[in-house]
This record gives C-alpha cells, structure tokens and sequence, in this order.
C-alpha cells in the first residue's frame, strides 16, 4: 500500500489514523471520495469513509448548549440493537476507516458499548468515542474495564473545569470528581494490559 500517492490535504485527513487500520481497499475509496470531493460531483460512487453511528439518543447530564440536555428533540427515545450494530459495522467494515459512536446521546449508557467496539476492532475499524464519563459505573460488570479492553481506539472524555463549580456550568448534573476517578480507573486498567490504545484525551 502507497500513501504517496496521496496529497498533503489528504494525508492531514487520515494523519491521525495508524497505517494498521488501513487497507489498499480503504485507501482507493478514500482517493475516490476525496477527488468526488474535489470536483462536487452530486452523484457519487465512493462510499463514506468516515462513520457516526449514534448508539443512544439520550443522556444523564442537561447541558445547556446541547439539543438533548434542553430537551428540545421530539425524537423517539431509543438504542441501537447489537445486532443491528453488527449489521451496520458488516455493510461498511470494506471502506470505513474511522468509526464515531456518538451523537446526541452519551453512548456509555449502553450496557453493551463494549461489545459493539469490540466488532467494529474486530473489523480492523478505528473507533472514536466522546463520552462525559459522568456515570458510576462500579457496579456494572467491570465496564470500564471492558471499553479498555475492547479494541476502543480514542476516547474524548467532556471535562470543562478542573473545579466542580466550573465543570457544572456547563456539565449541568455531572460530578467532576466522579469523573475523575472513571479516568484514572480506565488508565490503571490500560497501564496493567501494558496497551497503546485508547488515546484518552480530556
């Protein structure tokens, strides 16, 4: 596989992805793709190379920005089955190089989040997860501890203060220190597999 062959402004799109997650199959869609792009075309034969898949449309903080925390969506509250999951992660698994889990809900109250990263990982996908990691999740099955070991690429935790009166702003309902001890927890885990991944940023 040659990533010569790709421009400067493609090369920034994908930087951050490591080559191991890339096929000759994923590269030539991402050409493609880039270059329908390009030229604006309105009938496209690429297909996406960059996924969101909303997992969960609901959410235990209320932050004041956010059309979920306002409750300003008459949307159906719901999940997205495993299966259809699966399903979803079976139709794209050729072309998508990075995976989303996110979108107007915090996806870690999915009890079989990690499951799910664990297929799309499975398939050679790079997963992104942006989570507010305001949950105490001690009594739910080692869960932070399964997203660690489930292949999750890159994690964005939501941290808008170092103080609790700050990070409520904002984070209305979330607990900074609980927040906090999720984090450390999720590093001890990845420091005792001796792993790379999750990057968890903050």
């Amino acid at each position: 596989m040659n990533l010569d062959i790709l421009s400067l402004e493609d090369k920034k799109l994908i930087s951050h992805i490591p080559e191991r997650y890339l096929t000759q199959k994923k590269i030539d869609n991402f050409i493609l793709s880039r270059n329908e792009e390009i030229e604006k075309r309105e009938i496209l034969s690429s297909k996406p190379y960059h996924i969101v898949i909303e997992t969960n449309n609901s959410c235990n903080l209320k932050c004041p920005l956010c059309p979920t925390g306002l409750g300003l969506s008459n949307r159906k509250k719901g999940k997205l089955s495993l299966q259809n999951f699966k399903n979803i992660i079976d139709i794209i698994k050729d072309e998508t190089i990075e995976l989303y889990l996110q979108n107007w809900g915090e996806s870690t109250l999915i009890p079989y989040l990690p499951e799910m990263i664990s297929y799309a990982s499975s398939m050679n996908i790079w997963t992104n997860l942006s989570t507010n990691l305001s949950i105490n999740y001690k009594n739910r099955n080692r869960y932070l501890e399964r997203l660690i070991e489930s292949g999750l690429s890159h994690m964005i935790v939501d941290l808008d203060g170092t103080t609790q009166d700050v990070y409520e702003y904002y984070r209305v309902r979330g607990e900074l220190r609980l927040v906090l001890d999720n984090i450390k927890r999720m590093v001890k885990a990845k420091s005792e597999l001796g792993i790379e991944e999750p990057i968890i940023e903050a």
